[in-house]
């Protein structure tokens, strides 16, 4: 059995470690786990049919695909072409853009931030009628970039240009700062089941994210968190994802995003789970 693990480079080089462990327990598993970068791909439509090359040739198709590349196109075109995606592409078309996620789970009654959707080249004018800090988000950031404080009352050195320029041609949520504590919630979650919880903590500042610096721990969920983690999962057909949850000043879950490129470095740094292990034989009972 083959199963593609698809990444762009960059990611690719930045995760060597954690692509070994797909072969490492992909082998254990009788599963040959074969990267494939999306700069080498090729796709699209010709001779009135669908068609995907790599390094400019023929591949022989897998038995299913796990598409780290955040690429939802992609993953429409391996689905039309009969392949099962892991994540499929409603999971993630919607999980890739902070709009749509807020549009989609703002029908299931879950606590939510506050968002305004607006064009990069608006976020100047929009700012005139800011006046307490504020988080603007580019729609497809990740890992905490594309991400930014404002607050007009200590708008020194000229943030606020800076900020205008960064974000000129993304897609935006406008959002207000949500609690003090510096801190949200990562919840891993493989098909419908909660896989483990984690707590962080910025170290400065208003980010937590574990790239950055952030101090990680593990988190007991509470039956009532439970059921809003639920909730969001009866709503989708997950394979491996992170749902984030900001935490308020009363200590209560307000729901961020949901990551479908999710990353596993603490949750790997606060437990001895093996996740790979865990998505791999849930793949394969999925597709047999």
């Amino acid at each position: 059995m083959t199963g593609w693990l698809i990444y762009r480079l960059k990611d690719a080089q930045n995760n060597r470690g954690y692509i070994d462990f797909y072969y490492e327990e992909g082998k254990k598993l009788g599963i040959n786990i074969r990267l494939i970068l999306v700069e080498d791909l090729s796709f699209g439509v010709k001779d009135n049919g669908l068609f995907l090359e790599y390094e400019e040739k023929g591949i022989e198709m897998p038995d299913f695909v796990i598409n780290r590349s955040r690429y939802p196109l992609l993953t429409k075109q391996l689905e039309d072409m009969g392949l099962r995606v892991f994540n499929n592409y409603k999971v993630a078309d919607i999980c890739n853009d902070k709009a749509k996620t807020y549009q989609y789970i703002t029908r299931l009654g879950l606590p939510t931030i506050d968002s305004k959707f607006i064009k990069g080249r608006d976020l100047d004018r929009v700012l005139n009628n800011v006046h307490e800090a504020t988080i603007i988000k580019g729609v497809s950031g990740h890992g905490g970039n594309q991400v930014y404080l404002y607050d007009p009352k200590k708008d020194d050195n000229g943030k606020r240009e800076k900020i205008v320029e960064a974000l000129s041609s993304r897609d935006l949520v406008i959002q207000p700062l949500i609690g003090s504590r510096g801190q949200d919630l990562r919840v891993y979650i493989i098909g419908k089941t909660i896989i483990a919880a984690i707590l962080r903590t910025a170290k400065d500042g208003f980010k937590s994210n574990y790239s950055l610096g952030g101090h990680v721990r593990t988190y007991s969920l509470s039956q009532e968190e439970e059921q809003i983690i639920n909730k969001v999962t009866s709503a989708f057909d997950f394979g491996l994802v992170g749902i984030d949850f900001l935490i308020d000043d009363d200590g209560r879950l307000i729901f961020n995003e949901i990551e479908d490129v999710v990353g596993a470095r603490m949750l790997y740094q606060c437990t001895d789970i093996n996740l790979v292990n865990i998505y791999l034989k849930y793949i394969l009972d999925q597709i047999s």
